[in-house]
């Protein structure tokens, strides 16, 4: 169902987002972007605890702004990825481990289940997956400083290695291959 951002409101007990459509309540389960990355802000949908859709807006224009405010603030939740700053520490945890993290929306500590939770395929950047399904990035791992590379040595992706492996011993370099 196509809503109209000046018909709807959104409003929030405890945890649970509720929409009202005609002034009945949905409890709202998820929040998706049809497009998050190519077109964030336009056709947003709406999910019951079922997964069957509530409804789609197109736009937020119009929609009254505390109902935007809550609606963004559980996107930003959903789809904001902080950039890690420094790496603080990381402790092995069973089969895991645990990052304290600085990031540029402040500090986070999360559990990763495995090395494969950091994505490494856009070198120098890496984009790591906590355990409950949160990302982080890494813009320039070579550009952290010298404390948050040794905390996470154990973890670097591969491609970041042979990327800068590459780059140091590729063409027109004067290093000699064996």
């Amino acid at each position: 169902m196509n809503l109209n951002p000046q018909t709807i409101t959104f409003t929030r007990k405890d945890d649970a987002l509720t929409l009202v459509i005609d002034g009945k309540d949905h409890a709202v389960d998820r929040v998706a972007r049809a497009f998050p990355k190519s077109d964030p802000n336009r056709f947003i949908g709406f999910l019951d605890a079922a997964g069957h859709e509530i409804g789609i807006v197109e736009n937020l224009e119009g929609m009254d702004e505390t109902s935007k405010a809550l609606l963004q603030e559980e996107l930003k939740i959903l789809y904001f990825v902080p950039t890690v700053k420094k790496i603080q520490s990381v402790e092995a945890k069973g089969t895991g481990s645990v990052w304290n993290v600085l990031t540029d929306d402040g500090q986070y500590t999360f559990r990763i289940l495995s090395r494969d939770a950091l994505n490494g395929s856009k070198p120098p950047a890496v984009e790591i997956t906590s355990e409950t399904t949160k990302k982080f990035r890494i813009e320039n791992y070579w550009e952290l400083d010298s404390d948050s590379q040794d905390a996470m040595r154990n973890f670097i992706p591969d491609q970041i290695l042979k990327a800068r492996y590459a780059r140091i011993s590729g063409p027109g370099s004067n290093t000699r291959r064996m």
